[in-house]
Formats: C-alpha cells, structure tokens, sequence
C-alpha cells in the first residue's frame, strides 16, 4: 500500500477516515507498506494490512452464504483466466468504456469489480492512476504490477460498502460486475457518490430482451446492423435463450464448482464449431477464454438482467448526465457512460 491511496480510503462501516494503528515499517511516499493495522478515527474499527493490500471487505459480508460463494467462485476463476492480453483486453476496455485513449491520462481511476484485474492494467497503461477493488481474492494477481508501479492501488472491498469518500474519482468504472451482487442497483447507488463534479461514471450490466417496445430500439454495432431485417426473430430467439440459460443456472448455481468448471470443457469445444458456438456464452478464439467465460456465465449465485430504460433511471436518478450508450451485438449488453455536471478539477503535479 502507498501513502497516496490512504485519503482515498474510508471505513465501510461509517465511512469516518482511516489512520494507520500499527504498522511494521515507517511510511514513506514511494515505498510499498506491506503489513499492519488501518483503524477507522471515527467508530475505531480496524482492519488488516496483508501484502501490502487494505483488507476492507467486513466479515459479515460473507454470512450470508450466496455472497460466499461469489467470492470463492470468481476467485477460482481469475486465477485460472490466461491473461492479461494487453493488445485485446485494451481494445475491449476503450469500447466498453466509451472514451477515447487519451481521455484516460493522469485521472485518478477506480476499478470497481477488479477481478484479476485485466482492465485496470488496460487504463494504467493508457496513463491512468487506477485503484482497483473487488471482493474476491483475484485482486492479488495484481499485487506484483502494484509494487513496481507508482499509479497502481489494490484495495480488497464491498461494491455495496465501497471503502472510499465520496467524490474521489475522476473515473469510475464497472464493466459487467454488479449484476453478481446481491443488490444491482444498490452497488450502483453507492458507486454513483465516488465521481467527482465533471467525472465519469461507466457501467455495463447483462441486459434482457424486455418488452417488445424496448428491443426494437436497443443499439446495434454496426457489424450487427443486418439483424434489423430480422428483428422480430432475433427478439424471439434471445428470449428463449434467456429462459433456457436461466432454468440451466437453477441447476449450476447450486453444483459443486470445480464439478461445473469440469462441465463446461465440452461445452466450451462447441465454441470453436461454425453455427454451434453461438450455444455456448462466449465465441473467443482462445480456448481458455472460453473455458472461464462460459463458467463465469454458469457459476455465479447472483445473475440479474436489466433493459436500458431502467439502468438510464438510475444514471438519471444519481443527477448523471448521460454521454453515450453502449452499442452490442444480438444479446443485449446495458452500458452507459455518464457526466457529474460541474467542472472537473485538475490534480495538482508531483
């Protein structure tokens, strides 16, 4: 941990500042602090310091057993994911976040849903200060990166009790992660507060094909514009593979992970085979992609699906002003980019 990331911080209980109660080395700007105690000045709560990560996800998150088993799951996956792929993970994370390259340069970032941390080291390596949370243990796969890099911050954490002050954040990102919380508008509510006037707010959630009113209108990438002369088809055939993928996660969600992670090797064959891959949840040519994303698809407890009028009401909601929309291919992919009104204060120089 560095000593920039310390008035970033706050206590998730009470959102008071955090001071260091002990520590196993003297702090200095620019050295790694690997272990020791952060205590909140407020509510006195205390909390661990372990490889140089701030271990602020509170123990009573993982009582209920759902949440647990998030954690372990997406742990167990990130592990295993063969990246970063730095040319690809780059060109996904501009798309998704919906600015251009240059716009990421000396903003102070956050991460929100880090999982190994792929797209962070996608907006640190376009000149990004990034600060990446997640609630699972794949955030220490970028613990190496953190300790060679001055703009690079891993912090353990609840979306749904980020440990952060309000209005932190230049950037906030969150690119398919609150859909697997207990709570999907909630870890939006609380990510919202962390942009600063004139910052930006970039979340992506699953989306589902809704009423009929709403599909038609939802938008394409321009390489799927000739689904509009099947339209109705199209809305038919999401439709059922929302219904036959959620009837199969009663099944999954529940099954012994490492057995569905066993399962999902033949399911993710189908993905190299013309018209029979698109059975499966994920189309990457690298086969160990596949692996993980159609596990990632399977596993997790928590799994909601939205339409784009409902995630803009919360952007609207949160005094946001919408940017941009995320345009996808046939299943729909919710994603907005958003603006706090007010001026964006520049950070001062080293």
């Amino acid at each position: 941990m560095k000593m920039a990331l310390l008035p970033l911080l706050a206590c998730p209980v009470c959102g008071g500042d955090l001071e260091f109660a002990a520590l196993d080395d003297h702090p200095r700007e620019g050295v790694e602090l690997e272990t020791g105690t952060l205590r909140c000045r407020r509510c006195q709560v205390e909390y661990q310091l372990v490889d140089g990560v701030p271990r602020l996800r509170l123990s009573d998150a993982m009582k209920d057993g759902r949440v647990a088993s998030t954690a372990e799951r997406f742990g167990f996956e990130w592990h295993r994911y063969p990246g970063p792929r730095p040319g690809v993970d780059r060109a996904i994370f501009l798309e998704e976040v919906q600015l251009p390259a240059a716009a990421l340069a000396g903003r102070l970032t956050l991460d929100a849903g880090c999982g190994m941390g792929r797209f962070s080291l996608a907006a640190l390596e376009l000149g990004a200060e990034v600060v990446s949370v997640d609630l699972s243990d794949a955030l220490t796969r970028l613990v190496p990166t953190m300790r060679e890099t001055p703009r690079l911050h891993v912090v353990q954490g609840d979306l749904l009790r980020p440990p952060f002050k309000p209005a932190a954040f230049d950037l906030v990102f969150s690119h398919g992660v609150i859909h697997h919380t207990a709570d999907t508008k909630g870890a939006f509510d609380r990510l919202a507060p962390l942009v600063k006037k004139g910052g930006k707010l970039s979340v992506w959630v699953y989306g589902t094909p809704g009423p009929w009113s709403s599909f038609k209108t939802n938008p394409l990438r321009s390489t799927r514009a000739w689904l509009r002369k099947v339209l109705p088809l199209v809305w038919v055939v999401v439709w059922a593979r929302q219904i036959l993928s959620d009837s199969l996660r009663v099944v999954t969600t529940r099954m012994p992970f490492h057995l569905l992670y066993a399962l999902c090797w033949p399911l993710t064959f189908l993905g190299a085979v013309p018209l029979l891959k698109y059975l499966t949840y994920y189309v990457d040519p690298q086969f160990g992609v596949r692996l993980i994303e159609n596990f990632d698809w399977l596993a997790p407890p928590f799994q909601t699906k939205h339409t784009k009028e409902e995630v803009r009401g919360w952007f609207e909601g949160a005094g946001l002003r919408i940017v941009s929309q995320l345009a996808h291919g046939v299943v729909p992919k919710v994603g907005f980019l958003a603006e706090r009104p007010g001026a964006l204060a520049e950070r001062p120089g080293p």
